[in-house]
């Protein structure tokens, strides 16, 4: 119960990292707030869970609709203890194959996304100085993948932008820190494999570049959020922490 009584956000949490995530928050004892695109599903989740949890539609690109959110949260709870930004869109194509709608899309939800949900979620835990937001970066984010300009540009920019704000942020009790997940098998991870010519055969590419020789499972990435989540960080501050199965280790 490392979380318990603590109040958590946590966007794209219906599904894969995210529902992980939410999963191992409820079983410490917190109450989450679900934001996600496919709010049937991350309703259906918090019902699943019970308790005080709850879900509200949310697509992070747009200002707006993150500044109703937060609104909406806060005036729930008093306060939020905990927000991870988790919600990610994938594109796999070559540089010159990216059109500017894919670029805008991918960096407006991986990287915009984040930096509106800090300015408009941030503010009220710096006022009590006490918070702990965890950022969803990738593997993308540290090393260079083909077909990953735009996937890994913003996952990149997440990795700095989490240490640009923890140099803001180092002085108000306010932590924010960043996980980079390798190859994990989550619902993004079957759609990237569902476009190769022989889906078994990119999965076995997937599990033979795991120096540990098998993919990583949400609930493993679930684990470091919750380090980072819990007092047990109290000292991280701008960490980036590779949950890879070895591979930056290489």
């Amino acid at each position: 119960m490392r979380l318990a009584g603590m109040k958590c956000v946590v966007t794209g949490g219906a599904s894969g990292i995210g529902a992980a995530t939410v999963r191992r928050f409820a079983a410490e004892g917190a109450q989450v707030c679900i934001l996600d695109r496919d709010l049937a599903t991350a309703a259906a989740l918090a019902e699943e869970l019970g308790g005080e949890h709850f879900a509200l539609e949310l697509d992070v690109r747009f200002e707006a609709a993150v500044e109703q959110a937060a609104a909406d949260v806060y005036a729930r709870w008093e306060s939020v203890d905990v927000l991870v930004n988790n919600a990610g869109s994938e594109l796999n194509k070559t540089y010159n194959e990216t059109t500017v709608e894919d670029w805008d899309k991918v960096l407006d939800t991986d990287l915009k996304g984040p930096w509106l949900l800090c300015k408009h979620f941030v503010p009220p835990m710096v006022e009590r100085s006490s918070g702990s937001v965890i950022n969803i970066s990738s593997l993308n984010g540290l090393v260079g993948f083909p077909l990953s300009t735009a996937y890994g540009s913003a996952k990149g920019g997440l990795v700095v932008f989490t240490r640009d704000m923890a140099i803001e942020l180092a002085t108000t009790g306010v932590r924010i820190n960043c996980v980079c997940p390798g190859v994990i098998e989550t619902p993004m991870m079957e759609r990237w494999t569902d476009l190769m010519p022989d889906k078994d055969e990119a999965k076995a590419m997937l599990r033979g570049v795991m120096p540990i020789g098998r993919m990583g499972t949400a609930d493993e990435v679930a684990g470091a959020v919750l380090f980072f989540a819990s007092p047990d960080s109290s000292l991280c501050q701008g960490a980036v922490l590779s949950v890879d199965g070895g591979f930056t280790a290489q």
